[in-house]
């Protein structure tokens, strides 16, 4: 069917033809997307796989015949609305705890990259110096449009995150600037006037980016706090400022409006109100939105006879970028830093291209196809190779690696549990016994000591608290479990960690109902709810102080009878140590292992049975010993 739309001409450009053509867009994208999350690969492998099917490989898609010239501004404009969002997404304390490192990476392992990328191409693929020197300034860059996607994917435990995350958002307004600076030095002749045009840019770009930037944020921010923009305009007007301050700062200097969006948000996250979460949050999915339709056009508009003559060299020149410059690069930004081993180890398993690099290789290697620069025109296919390998290296071996350095788990299976009382640490327990990983959270030292001695983990911690995910350990860790005592902490915390783990994977009590029958919270602002015909903090409590615990049985008629007669109360099935919390409307489980509370004479009726089969078992295991004396006996000659 593709190859017949193909054919046909459906999607060549045309005014008729835009609209359903960007809806191929952002619909493969977003189905990209879902495969991508259904099959637990990288987002951007699946994303890079489409654009390749609809562009190169079937025809679908011409991108540069679609929008002409509007592309490159267009996507200029997609990732300045991303680096805002990134710039957004930086709270001051991962800046603070990551500072020393994230400053070296951008600095001198960017200075790093640049001259090892610079010396390899010129020497790998025989490019004239002046090609060179512009390619390396371009691969400096990593970026938030492929390193979030990689790191929401791995999830990788510590400081890694947050340094790789800083590192992708702030190199991007650095790398633009550095591979402006290229194009202008090769293009002179002169060493004073190389120097001298390289100053008036580098003062020009941190006055028009960084000034502009504060200025509007500062703006922006008074408007907020004076409540000077009513709630309806609040997401709009903001990114209508994103959009004025990066068109007005490149009007002043070219490639300067990348890092005002960065400062823009940057300082706007130094406000962590709820103004800004929302902002926020509307951002994440415009984020998605857009990488997900630039991946497809930017890998689209390759092309393969382009790629053909550079693919051999690009493999020794990809080769040396992830095994020596990168490498090399967090080698020399760590040196006495407080990272382990292997932390610095990941950082080096970790530096993929993306958008940013595509679209400025490709504006600065037609201006310098215009000024006559040899070797111009093998720029853009030299840089997509980089993409693409770097992508698929680092897509499918960071995940791996992380693993093997013991920085993140195979499978998230594991559940944060808020409230260390008696019955969330019987829970636990039972999940221990069956291989399921917990961490229990509570602000009574008394709950969390007595979590520590009975073998579990915990801290003490307020499951609300700002940096509460970013402090805690979730390796392993992929569902929320809200079992305080209070209602509203619940319902905040399945909202606070939905942006964690998803909404799909955060339960929690149901809230009990004030006299006048109503529940304390709407039903708007709930997590998934425990129970199959909901379980209530005070239903809990009760059964407790009439000596109910939490026990594991295998499910049953056993089972169901003890439900039917208000005797157990099923919370968690477990099959083949995969585990489900049963939630209000769920069946009751057939098989596997069900974890509940029990009533005091279910649980003795557990416990004999258990008797039971412990004797059955004692009692096989004699007679077969009795059978292998009897069989020696027997061979022993008299």
């Amino acid at each position: 069917m593709i190859a017949a739309l193909a054919t046909s001409g459906l999607f060549a450009a045309g005014e008729s033809t835009i609209g359903p053509t960007l809806a191929v867009i952002v619909g493969t994208g977003m189905a990209a997307q879902w495969i991508a999350w259904r099959t637990q690969i990288p987002s951007i492998i699946a994303l890079l796989i489409a654009g390749l099917l609809l562009g190169p490989v079937t025809g679908v898609i011409d991108p540069d015949a679609l929008l002409g010239g509007n592309l490159f501004p267009l996507v200029s404009l997609s990732v300045a609305l991303i680096l805002f969002e990134g710039g957004l997404d930086l709270p001051p304390r991962e800046l603070r705890n990551t500072g020393i490192v994230v400053r070296r990476l951008i600095t001198v392992g960017a200075v790093i990259s640049f001259l090892i990328g610079w010396y390899a191409s010129r020497e790998i693929f025989g490019i004239s110096n002046q090609a060179a020197i512009v390619l390396g300034a371009v691969l400096v860059v990593t970026g938030p449009t492929v390193v979030g996607p990689l790191l929401r994917f791995v999830r990788p435990a510590g400081t890694t995150g947050p340094i790789l995350r800083a590192e992708g958002v702030l190199i991007d307004p650095i790398g633009a600037t550095a591979a402006l600076l290229a194009f202008e030095i090769v293009l002179l002749d002169g060493a004073n006037e190389a120097i001298l045009k390289v100053a008036g840019i580098l003062a020009l770009t941190i006055v028009a980016g960084a000034g502009i930037g504060l200025l509007a944020a500062f703006v922006l921010d008074e408007a907020l706090r004076r409540f000077l923009i009513p709630d309806q305009l609040i997401v709009p007007v903001t990114f209508a400022f994103v959009v004025a301050t990066f068109v007005a700062a490149n009007e002043v200097q070219e490639e300067s409006g990348l890092l005002t969006v960065t400062v823009l948000g940057m300082y706007l996250a130094r406000r962590d109100t709820s103004t800004v979460r929302h902002v926020l949050e509307f951002s994440e999915s415009l984020r998605t939105l857009l990488i997900s339709a630039l991946f497809i056009l930017l890998a689209a508009r390759i092309e393969a006879d382009a790629l053909r003559d550079v693919l051999l060299p690009a493999l020794g020149f990809l080769a040396v970028m992830v095994l020596i410059a990168r490498p090399l690069t967090v080698l020399v930004s760590t040196v006495r830093t407080p990272l382990t081993w292997r932390e610095r180890v990941f950082l080096m398993a970790m530096a993929p291209r993306g958008i940013v690099a595509a679209a400025v290789s490709a504006i600065f290697a037609i201006r310098m196809e215009a000024e006559g620069v040899a070797d111009a025109d093998k720029i853009v296919p030299i840089v997509f190779l980089v993409i693409i390998g770097t992508i698929v290296v680092y897509g499918f071996f960071a995940g791996p690696a992380a693993r093997f350095l013991g920085l993140a788990e195979a499978q998230a299976t594991g559940v944060l549990i808020a409230g260390a009382h008696a019955t969330s640490r019987g829970i636990a327990l039972q999940l221990k016994e069956h291989g399921i990983k917990s961490l229990l959270v509570d602000t009574d030292p008394y709950n969390v000591t007595r979590s520590i001695s009975s073998g579990l983990a915990a801290r003490r911690l307020n499951i609300l608290a700002e940096d509460a995910a970013h402090n805690l350990d979730l390796r392993g860790i992929g569902r929320l479990m809200a079992f305080t005592s209070n209602d509203e902490v619940n319902a905040l915390a399945t909202a606070r960690f939905a942006r964690e783990f998803g909404r799909r994977e955060v339960f929690q009590l149901s809230p009990g109902k004030r006299r006048s029958g109503e529940t304390g919270v709407p039903s708007e602002y709930l997590g998934r709810q425990i129970g199959i015909d909901g379980v209530t903090y005070s239903t809990i409590d009760d059964r407790a102080r009439q000596g109910w615990k939490a026990r594991s049985t295998e499910a049953g008629p056993d089972v169901n009878t003890a439900v039917d007669n208000d005797l157990f109360i099923p919370l968690i099935r477990i099959i083949d140590e995969q585990m489900a919390f049963l939630c209000r409307n769920d069946a009751l489980p057939v098989e596997g292992i069900v974890i509940g509370m029990a009533a005091p004479s279910f649980q003795r009726d557990l416990d004999n049975a258990a008797a039971e089969r412990v004797e059955a078992v004692e009692a096989v295991e004699a007679v077969e010993a009795v059978e292998v004396v009897e069989a020696v006996e027997d061979s022993t000659p008299e």
